[in-house]
């Protein structure tokens, strides 16, 4: 009987450390006013439902104490709810295994059709299905939740519908499948939305909803439900929830430069993920704020933010009012070391990156030297060879004093020289690694250097192109419509009709070299859309021939930037060629994927045979399409026009 008055003194001291939000302290009260193990283990179990706003450790500590009262009460209902909670802190750990075996072991004693466990088993269910995610196993969880959610329609069950919806949805992003999770997400916005109970619910629906928006690039869609999700999670008092969205949210306001309010909300997120996660996830975490900084510009931020972390001194002693934050761990040191030198060398602050580096290298040996097992297990074997030595050399101590001197110190020094000479070897090893790696480092450096510096000059000249040649050419299309004709002398007429059409011309050609030139790679649904455009820009002038764009994209390849300008310049020329020599009044331009691509641009014209092939516009299609290795044919349509054709694999 002490023991458990001990226990349950030790569990509320924890609960009342470790409390998070006003629910959780209504659900404490109810623990403190228990008056038997039955009405404990309800209020355990709802603490341990609480489990998205607990530290993990209370959570443990939770679960565990229900677990044991479980065992005591002949109730299934009970304790498959403290199977659940130990799934659930096994989660929290990021064990999976450990929680699907709970989950599994639950699963048969609670039936889908009956309607007393029903709730328990829609739980399980989504729990599996998110254990297999963190694994990523999706084939596995998709699989779980697509057979789990006719039943909770069949039931008309909206909360449970709702949740495994977003859960597909969640698992759609985690295998980057964002536009199929966007679908999946607005289903379940608009089944929970329908009634103020299903909030919490909403608010982990809202909080993908905005992270897929973010994905897809949609920003003010984003801000919008990330917004909400926030004001849901706040109302509902998630904090699992409420710092995700907060990560999301400082995603989004970095994207808009907007860095005064992403650094509160980033500031923000590593306060709650304090309250709720282990050291580990603290310190990556704080590591995030640090590269916050230093990608938005503040490396000086950054730095400092670093050296604060570096600080070491006594923690158990109340930290001062200048928020002194003590790092004494070898392993947490070695990480912010890792990220100042990284700062240092961005700004160019070469001395304090060398000592930096100085710091890491002791830092390694510190922590290889502390953690060797080799050390260790040669240190055992020393002493229980020592001790050996000791008990023989005191039975004779008494004879052979003198003796146990001597041989003693042979043996101390035989010992140590053995040991120096390994030391050193193993030192003078450690150090040409160290070399080579670094050797290694800078070789993929200064690699990476140069790719970034190729993207820069890539977007600068874009950027120049925009802002200078775009800007003459558009100011002289414009001033254009200013001049009035003042005579009819068909050579003046002719002279500014051209002057007008090339300045149009320009603009269009910096427009699709710009186009490229912001973009690495781009997908052939990106060049379809310029094909688009471009075939309304060029339809006005031949308003009897019809246009049309087929696509059957079933895997949207991406080409290399170049590879992309040359393809949609061959489509250029197909369709040109299709409306000034083909006579022809029905175009179709169609663009297809599967595991290889094709495009084609046919007519209904007079038609056209290979051997015709001598103009400037057919020879620049033939030198593109072999310069990418691609196939160019011309072909008859049938009985009536041309189909010209592009493959992805070799020309003949």
């Amino acid at each position: 009987m002490q023991k458990w008055i001990l226990f349950f003194c030790f569990l509320l001291t924890a609960i009342t450390a470790f409390t998070q939000t006003q629910k959780i302290d209504l659900l404490k009260q109810n623990l403190y006013q228990a008056k038997n193990d039955e009405q404990k283990l309800v209020a355990l179990l709802a603490l341990c439902d609480e489990y998205h706003s607990l530290n993990r450790d209370t959570l443990n500590d939770l679960a565990t104490k229900a677990q044991q009262l479980a065992a005591g009460q002949n109730n299934a209902r009970y304790k498959s709810l403290a199977s659940l909670a130990m799934a659930n802190t096994y989660l929290q750990w990021g064990w999976t295994d450990s929680a699907l075996f709970y989950i599994n072991s639950a699963l048969p004693f609670n039936s889908v059709a009956d309607s007393e466990t029903r709730d328990i088993y829609f739980k399980l269910i989504r729990q599996k299905a998110i254990c297999y995610g963190g694994k990523s196993d999706f084939a596995d969880a998709l699989s779980v939740l697509f057979s789990a959610l006719p039943e909770a329609e069949k039931y008309k069950d909206t909360l449970n519908t709702a949740g495994m919806m977003n859960t597909i949805g969640s698992v759609k992003i985690a295998s980057g499948e964002s536009s199929e999770a966007l679908k999946w997400v607005l289903k379940a916005a608009g089944l929970a939305a329908s009634d103020k109970k299903y909030n919490e619910a909403l608010a982990a629906i809202y909080t993908n909803t905005g992270n897929v928006y973010n994905a897809l690039g949609k920003t003010d869609s984003s801000l919008y439900y990330i917004r909400k999700a926030i004001s849901l999670c706040k109302e509902t008092e998630n904090l699992n929830y409420y710092a995700t969205a907060l990560r999301i949210h400082t995603n989004i306001l970095a994207k808009q430069k907007n860095f005064v309010d992403a650094e509160a909300s980033l500031k923000e997120m590593l306060d709650i993920r304090g309250l709720i996660s282990g050291e580990g996830i603290v310190l990556e975490d704080k590591l995030a704020l640090a590269d916050f900084y230093a990608n938005t510009g503040q490396l000086d931020k950054a730095i400092a933010f670093c050296q604060k972390q570096l600080q070491t001194g006594n923690l158990y002693e109340a930290l001062d009012s200048s928020g002194a934050a003590y790092t004494n761990s070898l392993k947490n040191r070695l990480s912010y070391y890792l990220a100042l030198a990284k700062y240092y060398k961005q700004a160019e602050r070469y001395p304090e990156y060398r000592q930096t580096l100085e710091d890491i290298i002791t830092a390694k040996d510190s922590l290889y030297a502390a953690n060797l097992p080799q050390a260790i297990a040669e240190a055992q074997e020393k002493y229980e060879a020592q001790k050996m030595e000791n008990t023989i050399l005191q039975q004779k101590y008494s004879i052979q004093r003198k003796n146990f001197f001597i041989y003693g110190s042979l043996i101390l020094l035989a010992v140590s020289l053995i040991a120096a000479y390994l030391i050193f070897a193993n030192y003078r090893r450690r150090q040409q690694l160290k070399m080579m790696l670094a050797l290694e480092n800078e070789k993929r450096n200064a690699a990476n250097a140069i790719k970034e510096a190729e993207e820069k000059e890539r977007v600068r000249i874009a950027a120049d192109l925009h802002d200078n040649l775009g800007a003459y050419a558009a100011s002289l299309a414009s001033n254009l419509g200013y001049f009035q004709q003042t005579t009819d002398e068909p050579a003046m007429v002719n002279a500014y009709r051209e002057v007008k059409n090339n300045s149009n011309a320009i603009i269009s050609e910096l427009n699709d070299t710009i186009w490229v030139l912001k973009k690495d790679a781009l997908s052939l649904t990106a060049i379809s859309d310029r094909i688009k455009t471009f075939i309304n820009r060029i339809n006005k002038s031949y308003p009897d021939v019809t246009i049309d764009v087929n696509e059957q994209i079933n895997n949207d390849i991406k080409l290399l930037a170049s590879q992309a300008f040359h393809l949609y310049r061959i489509l250029q020329e197909a369709i040109n060629n299709a409306l000034r020599h083909s006579s022809g009044k029905h175009i179709i331009v169609t663009i297809a994927s599967d595991d290889s691509w094709q495009v084609s641009v046919a007519d209904d014209g007079a038609g056209i045979s290979n051997a015709g092939r001598q103009g400037n516009g057919m020879q620049n299609m033939l030198q593109r399409s072999d310069e990418n290795h691609w196939r160019i044919e011309w072909k008859q349509n049938g009985g009536q026009g041309t189909i010209v054709q592009v493959n992805s694999g070799p020309g003949k």
